[in-house]
């Protein structure tokens, strides 16, 4: 069983992957960060599984989703992050809010099972 320390690095890794394949226009890569039958609500705009994902990550152009200040609660083979969200498009900041995430350990590393965003 890996330790608290190496859950939270990769559970850290995961949510900078998720925004690296978003903000490169890599789809596939951005689904492959959750479950099949995975939850993203953002602001009450819910997309459910990774098929759908995968087409709202195609839609998204332009963008640049820092994370920062992440909380990482490790019970097990599940955890919750609560973190901030700074989005950039070009130069200017699109939004800022918080993620309220759920995650679960696969055999294939952490993924998550919910992701809501709540804008500021």
């Amino acid at each position: 069983m890996p330790s608290i320390v190496e859950d939270r690095d990769e559970i850290l890794q995961l949510l900078y992957r998720y925004n690296h394949t978003i903000d490169s226009g890599d789809a596939e890569g951005w689904a492959d960060t959750w479950t099949d039958d995975a939850v993203f609500d953002v602001a009450g705009n819910v997309t459910t599984g990774r098929d759908a994902l995968r087409k709202f990550a195609s839609s998204v152009h332009g963008t640049r989703h820092m994370v920062t200040n992440p909380l990482i609660d490790v019970a097990g083979d599940t955890a919750a992050v609560h973190a901030y969200l700074i989005v950039y498009h070009g130069m200017q900041m699109a939004t800022i809010g918080t993620y309220e995430d759920q995650l679960v350990r696969t055999p294939a590393g952490w993924r998550f099972t919910k992701r809501a965003f709540t804008p500021d």
